[in-house]
């Protein structure tokens, strides 16, 4: 740039220059801009091959990945949609369907195998890729109070269990109840002391064992009359005695509650309603209601009883991975049809002062109590 455009240049900048000489200096510089602007566009159009090349490379990448992205996105969609749509087939298959019955094992596995478990029911939580999910809340009795302290959690895959869970609300006794087996010459103290301090006003569950092996109508007998309710009673299945480090006690019950394990077929049809639906199509409403059962009909008690472990057997794989552990059905119905349903002990319920009156009672070796709480009580008598 010659000294005098530079000048020129700095005048113009300065509004020094008018006249003529502002004409002429603009017209200069309209030149120098359109050569810039020449100059500027070769440039762009003399970038080398392989460069360019890269450009369209790498713009050409990008898309690539996006549509992939793109396409993996709606397959993952689709995919889950039909899934979705087959697992629902499947569960719903049948009558009763495959949910219900997988629903039904779970229920009566916790039924025959926990103490309280009659109390719960499961609750069917849909899901995808051929998963199901089943909750079933932990419950207990004290008086006449249910209350929940934790729940199970089956998940499924098909008619598979993935895993079976199970999570307890609030603190865990490290010392929970048990039954003792008759003539085991177990140490294990009873809990009279323990109901005698209780004042009155507060309702206890217990465990109760009894020192020889007792007919159904016999354990009825001990609690006729008394303002107290029978939970649960524990069924000698020819294996609770078997292992001799445990002294006698049993930390795995089998039993059956204070009144028959109902199953679908037992139930009775008392309602049918038709409806036209959308398309032509028809809604049936059903009702159903359990048989009639009177209270010292020992004989349905057992006939549910066996039926449910024979209803068991079928699923048995299930079953063993709800209790942990090997159920061994088959011995185990073969012992009950055998030598006959009797027990060792039985879960109760009830005003404490009124469980401790059967302190002096001849036909009860072992009390343990499981829970007590404020007077909730309404009166059987």
């Amino acid at each position: 740039m010659s000294d005098s455009f530079q000048k020129k240049l700095e005048a113009y900048e300065n509004g020094e220059l008018s006249g003529k000489d502002l004409e002429e200096f603009e017209k200069e510089l309209e030149k120098l801009e359109t050569y810039q602007s020449f100059l500027e566009k070769d440039e762009a159009d003399n970038i080398p091959l392989d460069q360019k090349e890269k450009q369209i490379i790498k713009k050409g990448k990008w898309k690539a990945r996006i549509q992939t992205t793109y396409f993996v996105f709606l397959l993952f969609i689709g995919f889950t949609i039909v899934t979705s749509i087959l697992t629902t087939v499947y569960y719903s298959w049948g009558n009763p369907d495959r949910a219900e019955v997988l629903r039904n094992v779970i229920n009566h596995t916790v039924t025959i195998t926990e103490p309280y478990g009659y109390l719960s029911h499961s609750s069917i939580n849909g899901g995808y890729y051929f998963g199901m999910e089943l909750t079933t809340p932990k419950k207990k009795k004290i008086g006449d109070e249910i209350i929940e302290v934790g729940e199970y959690q089956s998940h499924f895959l098909f008619s598979f269990v993935r895993t079976h869970e199970e999570k307890d609300f609030g603190s865990i006794s490290q010392a929970s109840p048990s039954f003792v087996f008759p003539g085991s010459g177990s140490s294990v103290t009873s809990d009279w002391r323990q109901l005698e301090r209780l004042p009155e006003g507060t309702v206890t569950s217990a465990y109760v064992s009894f020192p020889r092996l007792l007919e159904t109508e016999e354990v009825y007998e001990i609690f006729s009359g008394k303002d107290i309710d029978l939970l649960w009673l524990a069924v000698d299945s020819g294996a609770e005695n078997m292992d001799e480090r445990t002294e006698g006690v049993i930390f795995d019950s089998i039993g059956f509650p204070g009144y028959p394990i109902w199953h679908d077929d037992d139930m009775i049809l008392d309602s049918r309603e038709e409806e036209k639906g959308l398309f032509g199509s028809s809604v049936i409403s059903e009702g159903y209601s359990s048989p009639t059962y009177l209270e010292g009909d020992y004989d349905v008690l057992h006939q549910q009883f066996l039926k449910t472990l024979k209803f068991l057997q079928e699923y048995e794989n299930i079953a063993s991975k709800v209790v942990f552990g090997d159920l061994e059905l088959e011995n185990k119905i073969r012992y009950l049809e055998n030598e006959g349903i009797k027990h060792y002990g039985v879960v109760i319920t009830g005003p404490t002062k009124e469980i401790l009156t059967l302190e002096d009672n001849d036909s009860i070796s072992v009390l343990q109590i499981d829970e007590s709480r404020l007077w909730n009580w309404m009166s059987r008598e």
